[in-house]
C-alpha cells in the first residue's frame, strides 16, 4: 500500500511541476509572443456548425461582416444540421451563405469534415476559421489570422473570451477558466514555443493543413482531437492573442455539468486513442500534448491516493479527530483563497470591475471542485450523446465594450 501512495504521489507531483512550468515557464522570458502585420491576402472562409440557433446567429454574422479585413477575400458559411427551427433562414436574412451536409451528422466534427471538403474542392481558399453559432467576432480577428498564415502557421488558435461573465458564477467560473486558458496556458506555450491548443472556437487552419491531414475526428472532442493529430504530424499550431472571439458560457450549473462531461469523456476517448503515440513520437510537441492528455489519469491517480491514505491512516486519525480536522479545515480554507485570489486575478487582468462580482469569485473554488464528481462519472459511464446547451444572448459587439461598467 504504501509503494502505491508514494508512486500515485511522485507521477501526481510531476506532472503538477510540468503543468505549473509549462504554463508560467513562459512569462520568465522577457518578450512577448506578438505576430506580425502583414498585407491582407489571404483568402478566408468562415465555417459556423449550427443546430437550433436561429436566437444568436445573427449576431455571429453581423459581427463577421463587420471585420476590418477586405470583404472580396472574406466569405460566411453556416452549415445547418439536425434542426428544427428556423437556423438557415435566419442565417440567411443576416447574410451568410449556407451549406448542407449530405451525410447524417453526430457530432460536430462530422460538420466540420462535411464543410471542409466542399468548401476546399472549390479551390478558393487558403484558410478557414471555426466559430460557435453563438459567438461574436473581434472586428480584428481575420487580420489575425492573415497575419498567423503569413507567419507560416498551419493552424492556430484565437483568445476565447466570455459574453456574458457575470450572468451566474457557473457562467463567471467557466469565463476564468477560459480565460486562464488564453492568458497563462497558451500564452506561455507560444513564448516557449511550444505547439498552443485548439479550444473548440475562434480557430484556424490551411486549407493545406485540410488537405494534407482532413478532417477525421470521431471523439466528442474534436478540438482536443485535432490538436493531437497535429503533434503527431508534426505541425506547431500557432497563438492569435489579437484574434478575440466572445462565446457564451452556460449560466445553470445543470448546462455546465452537461458541457463538461461531454468535454471529460472526450477527453479520456483522446487518452485512449493518441497519448501512447504522442509519448512515442517524443517531439517537444508531442510530449507537450501526450502530457496534456495523460491529466485526466493523473487526477484519478489522485482520487485514488487520496482515498487510499484515508483507508491507510484511518486509525491514526480516529486517535487524533479534532487535530486531523483542524488541519483538513486549514488547508481547505488556504486553497480556497487561494483560489478565490487567481480569480479576482483574473478578472482585473481583464479590465472587469472586481466590486460586485462577490459571488463570482467566492464559489469559483465550488466550480473547480464541481470538475471532480464530473469526472468520475464519466470515467464511470459510456460517452454521453450530443446534448444542446440553450444558447440565447443575442447580445451586440457594442455590448461587449461596456461590459466592465455592470458586474451583477
Amino acid at each position: 500500500m504504501n509503494v502505491i501512495l508514494t508512486l500515485c504521489g511522485l507521477l501526481g507531483a510531476v506532472f503538477a511541476v510540468y503543468f505549473v512550468i509549462t504554463s508560467l515557464g513562459g512569462f520568465i522570458t522577457r518578450k512577448r509572443y506578438v505576430l506580425t502585420e502583414s498585407a491582407a491576402t489571404t483568402r478566408i472562409a468562415a465555417v459556423i456548425p449550427a443546430r437550433n440557433e436561429s436566437a444568436v446567429i445573427g449576431g455571429l454574422v453581423d459581427s463577421l461582416m463587420r471585420q476590418d479585413y477586405p470583404r472580396e477575400l472574406l466569405d460566411i458559411y453556416v452549415v445547418p444540421n439536425n434542426c428544427s427551427d428556423d437556423t438557415e433562414d435566419a442565417a440567411l436574412r443576416a447574410g451568410a451563405k449556407v451549406l448542407s451536409c449530405p451525410e447524417p451528422v453526430s457530432r460536430k466534427g462530422d460538420v466540420l469534415r462535411q464543410a471542409f471538403a466542399q468548401l476546399s474542392a472549390t479551390g478558393r481558399y487558403d484558410a478557414y476559421c471555426v466559430f460557435d453559432a453563438d459567438n461574436l467576432v473581434d472586428p480584428g480577428f481575420m487580420r489575425s489570422v492573415n497575419n498567423a498564415v503569413r507567419a507560416g502557421y498551419d493552424a492556430a488558435q484565437g483568445f476565447r473570451d466570455s459574453k456574458n461573465p457575470f450572468d451566474s458564477w457557473v457562467a463567471g467560473g467557466t469565463s476564468i477558466f477560459y480565460w486562464f486558458m488564453s492568458r497563462v496556458f497558451n500564452e506561455s506555450r507560444a513564448r516557449l514555443g511550444l505547439s498552443c491548443h485548439l479550444n473548440g472556437t475562434g480557430f484556424m487552419l490551411t486549407d493545406r493543413l485540410a488537405r494534407r491531414l482532413g478532417w477525421n475526428t470521431h471523439t466528442l472532442t474534436e478540438d482536443l482531437e485535432f490538436t493531437g493529430q497535429c503533434a503527431l504530424n508534426d505541425c506547431r499550431i500557432g497563438w492569435m492573442p489579437e484574434a478575440v472571439v466572445y462565446d457564451e458560457q452556460p449560466v445553470t450549473l445543470r448546462d455546465s455539468a452537461i458541457q463538461r462531461r461531454r468535454w471529460t469523456a472526450g477527453s479520456l476517448q483522446c487518452t485512449r486513442r493518441y497519448a501512447v503515440r504522442l509519448l512515442k513520437k517524443a517531439t517537444p510537441w508531442s510530449l507537450d500534448i501526450g502530457c496534456l492528455f495523460l491529466g485526466n489519469l493523473m487526477n484519478y491517480m489522485g482520487i485514488i491516493s487520496a482515498v487510499a491514505s484515508v483507508i491507510a491512516y484511518g486509525p491514526l486519525i480516529v486517535d487524533h479527530l479534532a487535530l486531523a480536522a483542524a488541519f483538513g479545515a486549514a488547508y481547505v480554507a488556504v486553497l480556497w483563497l487561494l483560489c478565490m485570489a487567481a480569480a479576482a486575478v483574473m478578472l482585473k487582468w481583464e479590465g472587469l470591475l472586481i466590486k460586485g462580482c462577490g459571488p463570482t469569485i467566492v464559489l469559483f473554488p465550488l466550480f473547480l471542485i464541481t470538475w471532480l464528481p464530473i469526472n468520475i462519472y464519466a470515467c464511470l459511464t459510456p460517452p454521453p450523446s450530443w446534448r444542446m446547451v440553450p444558447h440565447t444572448r443575442g447580445v451586440s459587439l457594442e455590448a461587449m465594450e461596456d461590459r466592465g461598467k455592470v458586474c451583477s
